[in-house]
């Protein structure tokens, strides 16, 4: 069974309106040295995963007694809930599975933050990743010696290998930098301030001084969050890291999803006008380029940019990776651009909700 909750924490007795960095909060740094780290992960039915996920966790080289572990249960109908509650009564970590009836990820990263408290340094895990024993010891000690404005840390989502053709390819597009990721984040080897990171975590009081995730965002939550964060003056950090994701989706759900990425990053946009960049509409003119073009006599232009744009993503493919993959590739990669253009263009002409904090 799940271990008991500790008593309230003392972060119920902080005043309402108070800034989770003011300097005598977040200073000195040693704070981290004694803050409890929250672990908190959304899952639904990930009893495959589980084990290898959770037993990455259980060796991670922080003190396990300032770990806090949350699971936050969106429904699971498989073993997930009974395999983290054995889990947790044998490792020696702390914690409990809470449920979220309403499943989104969102709502489920807000239940976990709530539970944790905002004394809390709360870092978001995924069911389905595996963890390098020093991941946790490396966000903390990037939090510690880090600016008071340092907000998010996280790491690349780095694929782990797989025999599955279409799972190798959509893995490839999470490290490609004709895909997700810039060059050289295959090979991190210090940490880097970017405008987004994988998984992320917050320092004490963040996560509710900024009134947590939008529940209504879909997909994109995370980039939701990260434009409000550098609106309040924080950036993020990305840190090397040995975690390896587990793809568990195929190309045709990735196009799929990709479109629902396109439609939310455009609302994301569309609250942060100053967010936009030329990057989010060179995909949109480049697609309405390409059909024009085909109606003309210069449709052959069409033919050679595919040509040069099949061979950059051949050149900078994976070579621990099958050539087979690169290929397929050259195929699923405009598919996958041209979801998230769809949806961009469809996103982007529609108004957004008003943000509604929910954490406070």
């Amino acid at each position: 069974m799940p271990r008991k909750t500790d008593s309230p924490s003392d972060a119920a007795h902080m005043p309402r309106h108070y800034r989770a960095c003011d300097a005598n909060y977040c200073e000195p740094f040693g704070l981290f040295m004694t803050a409890r780290v929250a672990l908190v992960m959304p899952m639904l039915n990930e009893a495959v995963d589980l084990p290898e996920t959770l037993a990455s966790i259980g060796a991670q080289t922080f003190d396990a007694s300032r770990m806090r572990f949350i699971a936050v249960d969106g429904g699971s109908t498989d073993a997930s809930r009974e395999i983290v509650e054995r889990w947790l009564a044998s490792s020696g970590v702390e914690g409990e599975v809470v449920r979220n009836p309403r499943k989104r990820i969102p709502i489920s990263l807000n239940v976990g933050a709530e539970r944790a408290g905002r004394d809390a340094l709360i870092v978001r895990l995924d069911a389905h990743t595996t963890y390098g024993p020093t991941y946790i010891a490396d966000v903390v000690h990037a939090f510690e010696s880090g600016s008071t404005k340092l907000g998010n840390v996280g790491c690349a989502q780095v694929p782990a290998p797989t025999p599955d053709f279409g799972r190798s390819v959509v893995g490839e597009l999470l490290t490609h930098p004709l895909g997700l990721a810039r060059i050289g984040v295959r090979d991190l080897k210090e940490a880097l301030p970017v405008e987004t990171v994988y998984l992320g975590s917050w320092p004490p009081g963040l996560l509710f001084e900024l009134g947590g995730f939008d529940e209504r965002w879909v997909a994109n939550e995370d980039s939701e969050l990260e434009a409000r964060l550098r609106d309040a003056g924080y950036t993020l950090l990305l840190v090397p890291s040995a975690n390896l994701y587990k793809v568990n989706r195929g190309i045709g759900a990735t196009i799929r999803q990709w479109g629902g990425y396109g439609y939310w990053r455009a609302q994301t946009s569309r609250r942060f006008p100053h967010e936009l960049r030329l990057r989010h509409f060179i995909p949109a003119a480049l697609l309405v380029g390409a059909i024009g073009m085909l109606f003309t006599h210069w449709w052959w232009i069409d033919f050679a940019l595919y040509l040069l744009y099949a061979a950059a993503v051949v050149a900078l493919r994976d070579r621990t990776r099958p050539l087979r993959v690169a290929l397929g590739c050259t195929v699923a990669f405009p598919c996958f651009q041209i979801a998230w253009t769809l949806g961009f263009l469809r996103g982007i002409f529609v108004k957004p909700p008003p943000f509604e904090p929910v954490l406070r």
